[in-house]
């Protein structure tokens, strides 16, 4: 072949020279011409069979070329050849035997790929599988390569998501089979069997042993997530079979479930109380497991200074697991009757935990915990408590209630009283005033234990929103607003005051026309003075209102033989120069003579509004303004121009002296006062 070649190339230098196996390709100028590996020009017919390139190794590898030679001349009238590049190429001068020659090779080679998933593509089964499939490739070859197979990777470095197998097709086949019969049968697998119950879990091992099931050839793991189960792993042919065995052995079994409120019964029956639960596990031939358990649950102790809120309590459940209905039952029989008689019940009232403080709630509550105790609100829905577990734990609740409850009712008491002074909360009756609550539900409120309901002084029942600051009757339904008031060390508000800061001296509050407040002194000016309200102020001035009510006081001790003090709310009219003076400072008696000194010298009120009209003057924009004054007009007499001052009661006591002056003693329309602090300007009325 070197020999033709070379002389090719001498003759013809410009045709190149390419060979294969068994045939030789001319390629150069003109036509390109075919020759037998033996240089001999050939008119054959060529076929290219695109086959894969698995396939296309494969052949190379193998005898696979010589072996189709032989069978091709034995079968076929024209010799057909064969040549191995990208593609498989025949050749054959007639049609029909290059047909039959490609469907022989077609049809005899073949590959096939085969998809692991799960953990057959993942040590160990991988290395398993290539344990298993090359035994069975050299079987199947038997010193000549028919069938081959290798592994495409997948995404992690050690696993394999595919298997080629390529050769003869009778082979692949075979191999095919090995290897699936693994995947069906032998790789690992788990199964997962639910149990009916957390118990079952902590008893398995004796479970098995009650139903005749050993581990051998799968292992089998008990466990409570995400729920109670058994997962039995191993080949997946023993781990099918030891499901179906493992599943009807449960099936068999009797099944019983017994749940005590609170931790005592399982604490009981670890302990002192461990002996006898054998003893009957023994004689009715059961399984008892026992579990302390936590159950959702809202339980609130509600008393009338608190609220405690637990949303999880314990249980203790005991499972029953036998092969016979009546021994089960007889055994759960036994073991509830051993726990009754070994536990107690304790109801304690609102009224007896009315005064318990969060403090001891809590150690109240651990005590409980502590003794596996366990507790709900009183069934008789009067907001107590009652308690249940071991007789020792209940009582050690009831001796801490013992001693706490008495204390902390006196110290309640004197918390009350001695908030009383200090802090007034207050609700809006019926008529528009506002009336102070008495001392328990003064205290209530201050403390914000509002879980239960709160009595006025008419013994009438309110629910209170703390947050909307407004009560609700209980009975009819009613609304009714709340404040509070924080007095001063020297002050106390009046009720009917809003609150102020520490700060504060004066405060100018605009009445809302639609409250009582409001209707109560337009109604009273309206009654004599017909002009239009354009608004209404209430003055909270806290130094003014001071040194009046130390004057009330004063006078109420010295006319405590009279009748005590008079208050009167009479009116003043007055010009918007000396309106922001009388605000901040009071009514100032140097000013008399002004208006008028016809019933002496000293500061004027009028009892009908319409008298103090012409005492307004207007303003730019044709406002008045009058003060609706509060008055302590006390023992009066008749005025006099020349009066400076009341004269005295009595000529052998000359500094006991009348309180006021009048114009009219059967029926005065005016009240003169002398001293400053003897008048507080309440209200102030802008009329047109």
């Amino acid at each position: 072949m070197n020999d033709f070649a070379k002389g090719q190339r001498m003759s013809y230098p410009r045709v190149d020279i390419l060979r294969n196996t068994n045939i030789v390709i001319l390629k150069g100028p003109g036509n390109t011409r075919r020759t037998n590996p033996h240089g001999q020009n050939t008119n054959d017919l060529e076929r290219r069979i695109n086959l894969p390139q698995d396939v296309i190794t494969f052949i190379k590898s193998s005898n696979a070329v010589n072996k189709y030679q032989t069978l091709f001349q034995q079968r076929l009238r024209n010799p057909v050849f064969i040549a191995v590049e990208s593609d498989l190429v025949l050749f054959c001068k007639c049609p029909h035997d290059l047909d039959e020659a490609q469907a022989e090779l077609v049809g005899d080679l073949s590959v096939e790929i085969e998809k692991l998933q799960g953990v057959a593509a993942a040590p160990p089964d991988i290395d398993r599988i290539k344990e298993t499939l090359i035994k069975a490739k050299t079987d199947l070859n038997r010193n000549e390569l028919r069938v081959d197979f290798s592994f495409v990777p997948g995404q992690g470095a050690t696993t394999v998501a595919k298997v080629r197998l390529v050769g003869y097709t009778e082979y692949v086949k075979s191999l095919r089979d090995v290897l699936q019969d693994y995947l069906l049968n032998q790789v690992s697998t788990k199964e997962v069997l639910n149990l009916q119950h957390p118990e079952m879990v902590d008893c398995f091992g004796k479970i098995l042993e009650l139903i005749s099931i050993k581990q051998t050839q799968v292992t089998m793991k008990e466990s409570l997530l995400p729920k109670p189960c058994v997962v039995i792993s191993g080949p997946r042919c023993h781990v099918q079979e030891a499901h179906k065995a493992l599943r009807s052995g449960l099936a068999s079994l009797t099944l019983e479930k017994l749940v005590f409120d609170g931790p005592g019964a399982v604490r009981y029956f670890q302990a002192e109380g461990k002996t006898s639960k054998e003893l009957v596990e023994s004689s009715c031939n059961v399984l008892i497991q026992e579990r302390q358990v936590s159950a959702p649950r809202q339980f609130i102790l509600s008393t009338s200074s608190l609220r405690h809120t637990t949303t999880t309590s314990q249980q203790s459940s005991f499972l029953f697991v036998g092969l016979q209905r009546k021994n089960v039952d007889n055994a759960l029989t036994k073991i509830k009757n051993l726990y009754q008689d070994h536990s107690a019940t304790k109801t304690f009232t609102n009224q007896d935990l009315a005064d318990l403080i969060e403090e001891d709630i809590k150690k109240l509550m651990n005590l409980v915990e502590t003794q596996g105790l366990y507790v709900q609100e009183d069934p008789l829905r009067q907001g107590g408590l009652t308690v249940s577990g071991l007789k020792a734990g209940v009582n050690q609740v009831e001796q801490m209630l013992q001693t706490l409850i008495p204390l902390r009712r006196e110290l309640r008491a004197k918390e009350e009283e001695s908030l009383y002074p200090r802090v007034a909360w207050c609700i809006l009756g019926q008529n528009g005033s506002w009336e102070r609550l008495p001392k328990t539900a003064n205290y209530n409120l201050e403390k914000r234990n509002t879980t239960k309901d709160i009595l006025d002084t008419q013994g009438v029942t309110w629910s209170v929103n703390l947050l909307k600051m407004e009560a609700r009757g209980d009975l009819t339904g009613q609304r009714a607003k709340l404040k509070r008031l924080e007095n001063l060390a020297d002050f106390t508000f009046p009720l009917y005051w809003d609150k102020m800061s520490n700060a504060e001296r004066l405060e100018e509050v605009l009445l809302d026309p639609s409250s009582a407040e409001y209707r109560t002194v337009q109604q009273a000016f309206n009654k004599t003075a017909y002009n239009t309200i354009v608004k209404i102020e209430r003055l909270q001035n806290v130094h003014l209102r001071r040194t009046y009510e130390m004057q009330k006081k004063h006078m109420s001790e010295k006319n405590k033989n009279e009748g005590g003090v008079v208050e009167r709310l009479l009116y003043h009219g007055t010009s918007q120069e000396n309106l922001n003076s009388i605000k901040t400072k009071g009514f100032n008696r140097s000013f008399s003579g002004r208006n008028a000194t016809a019933f002496g010298q000293g500061t004027y009120f009028a009892v009908n509004a319409s008298y103090s009209v012409s005492y307004s003057n207007p303003a730019a924009d044709g406002t008045q303004t009058m003060f609706v004054a509060r008055v302590l007009t006390g023992v009066f007499t008749l005025g006099r121009s020349d009066m400076r001052m009341p004269p005295p009661r009595n000529s052998q006591q000359p500094h006991d002296r009348y309180d006021s002056l009048v114009d009219n003693m059967n029926n005065p329309s005016m009240f003169v006062v002398f001293h400053d602090n003897q008048a507080y300007p309440d209200y102030l009325i802008t009329f047109l």
